[in-house]
């Protein structure tokens, strides 16, 4: 995953010195981006659009609405017939571009006596700090959209409790809710869904033999494209693990209770901006000494970057729900 821009002084590192000033930009770029993606979960599900160049910060995305019958008449094939013809339902929908901004300032002692590469460090620590970022940005803003299913069979979320765990019927039921929507499967026909690796306890604990199947087992030449944080699978349904995974406490029917909102996708649930897009994110590299007045005595560097970013949350009607939200209590802290 490429980023688009590096700014650098023309000296090379943080300490002073000069030369190969003009390769350092691919090369940042390239090492926030490597770190970057491994880290994006739920980013990895969405509907991609470029930044909106020369049209402000608000992005405007025209969104087909998904047909819930065939067309009224089909004319039989021949001969002059003339196709009959239907309006497309559209909808326009917008989200408007933020930055993120990330950064770490060295003394010239801690650059001087490092064991390590600051700079590369502190790159590799950003795009983590930055993934982390980006996918709680998705997962927040997509919370209170798409359908809901809660745990252990629970209907709504006032009476969920930490008993309430996640079991193999919810998922089946988030899936099935999906397929009357009709929601496309994805091309390997299950569905991705997202919880934190401690509900996965509960789910497995609870499951007869046999039903899970690992990733070695129904991949095991590694040819099939598989999911950051994919662990198995089971009922049509792909689970994915991350740990940014919503925590819910307040939102239990008991005071000490604990759970997590977990996800489960259709294609296209919801529209975000590339991340490897031209100008979606920069890499600054200040060495000592670029501060001018403000640091006279030259004992400061900085390495930072910003990142621009949306999300588009699903906005429609219930008919057009392309993700469920799975609540559940977990026995597993």
């Amino acid at each position: 995953m490429a980023i688009a821009t590096t700014r650098t002084s023309t000296t090379s590192v943080l300490n002073g010195g000069t030369g190969f000033g003009g390769l350092l930009p691919a090369y940042w770029s390239t090492v926030l981006g490597t770190n970057l993606y491994p880290s994006l979960y739920l980013y990895q599900f969405a509907d991609f659009r470029n930044l909106p160049k020369n049209f402000g910060q608000v992005l405007k995305v025209p969104r087909s609405l998904k047909r819930s019958v065939a067309f009224t008449s089909v004319p039989a094939t021949s001969e002059g017939s003339v196709t009959t013809t239907c309006q497309m339902s559209i909808q326009m929908i917008s989200g408007t571009m933020k930055q993120f901004s990330f950064a770490y300032k060295h003394t010239d002692i801690v650059l001087m006596t490092a064991l390590a590469d600051v700079v590369d460090l502190s790159v590799k620590e950003i795009a983590r700090q930055a993934a982390l970022t980006v996918d709680t940005v998705i997962r927040d803003t997509i919370s209170a959209t798409g359908g809901f299913v809660g745990g252990s069979g629970v209907t709504t979320s006032e009476t969920l409790k930490t008993t309430s765990i996640l079991k193999s019927s919810d998922l089946l039921r988030a899936a099935v809710k999906l397929d009357a929507k009709n929601n496309p499967r994805p091309a390997d026909g299950h569905y991705p869904f997202v919880t934190h690796p401690l509900a996965l306890y509960d789910l497995q604990s609870t499951l007869s033999a046999n039903a899970w199947v690992e990733v070695n087992k129904y991949n095991p030449a590694g040819m099939e494209k598989l999911y950051r944080g994919e662990m198995g699978r089971i009922f049509g349904v792909k689970i994915i693990t991350s740990t940014n995974t919503k925590r819910l406490v307040s939102g239990l029917s008991v005071t000490t209770g604990s759970g997590y909102r977990s996800f489960m996708f259709a294609p296209e649930p919801f529209i975000v901006t590339r991340l490897d897009g031209v100008n979606a994110c920069e890499v600054i590299i200040k060495p000592r000494g670029s501060a001018g007045a403000a640091d006279p005595t030259n004992k400061y560097g900085s390495v930072g970057a910003n990142l621009y970013f949306t999300v588009i949350p699903e906005s429609w009607t219930s008919t057009e729900h392309r993700q469920q939200r799975v609540m559940h209590g977990s026995n597993v802290t």
